[in-house]
C-alpha cells in the first residue's frame, strides 16, 4: 500500500512540473550525451547535441560551453609527459579556455570527434587532421607496448639460455 502512494506522489509530482516543446523541465537537463570520454579519475568529456561539458567530480567543478560559442579546439601534447593531452577552447569572444589538461584516453576522444563535427561542422580543429594524429599516436603507442613486451621476452629467454648452458657445463665437470 504505501509504495502505491509513493508512486502516485512521484507521478503527481511529474506532472505538476511545466511542460515545454513536449518535454519537461527535467528530462530537458538530463538528456543523455551523444558521446562520452572519461579520462583520469572522475573526470569526463560529454557530448550533447548543444553543449560540450567537461566534468571533475573530484574537485567538484563542471564546465559547459554551448557549441556555437566555440570557434577552435586544440588539441596538444602535454607537458612533460606528451602522453597527456591539453584541449584548449578558441571562443567566438576571443577568449581561450582550458577544457581539459592531462587528457590520456585519446581512443575514445578520437571517436568523439566525428560526432562533435556532425554537431557543430563550423568548429574548427587545431591540428585540421586530429583524428588522423590521433590515429597515428595510438598506432606508435602499440608498436612502442609490442617492442617494449618482446625486448622482455627476449632478455628472458636469453637468460634461460644461458642457465641452460651454465647447467650443462657444470653437470659435465
Amino acid at each position: 500500500m504505501r509504495y502505491n502512494q509513493s508512486v502516485q506522489w512521484l507521478i503527481q509530482l511529474h506532472e505538476d512540473q511545466p511542460i515545454e516543446n513536449g518535454m519537461s523541465e527535467y528530462d530537458t537537463k538530463n538528456t543523455s550525451p551523444i558521446s562520452v570520454v572519461r579520462y583520469g579519475m572522475g573526470k569526463e568529456i560529454q557530448l550533447y547535441t548543444d553543449e560540450l561539458v567537461v566534468t571533475s567530480r573530484e574537485e567538484g567543478k563542471e564546465t559547459r560551453l554551448p557549441l556555437e560559442t566555440i570557434e577552435r579546439l586544440t588539441l596538444t601534447p602535454g607537458n612533460p609527459n606528451p602522453a597527456k593531452l591539453v584541449l584548449m577552447a578558441d571562443l567566438t569572444d576571443g577568449s581561450t579556455m582550458l577544457l581539459v589538461e592531462g587528457m590520456t584516453n585519446a581512443r575514445d576522444f578520437r571517436a568523439m570527434l566525428p560526432h562533435l563535427t556532425e554537431q557543430a561542422p563550423d568548429i574548427q580543429l587545431d591540428p585540421p587532421d586530429m583524428a588522423e594524429q590521433l590515429r597515428q599516436a595510438l598506432n606508435n603507442r602499440r608498436a612502442w607496448n609490442l617492442t617494449c613486451y618482446g625486448a622482455i621476452i627476449l632478455i628472458c629467454l636469453s637468460l634461460y639460455i644461458l642457465y641452460l648452458l651454465v647447467t650443462f657445463i657444470g653437470m659435465h665437470h
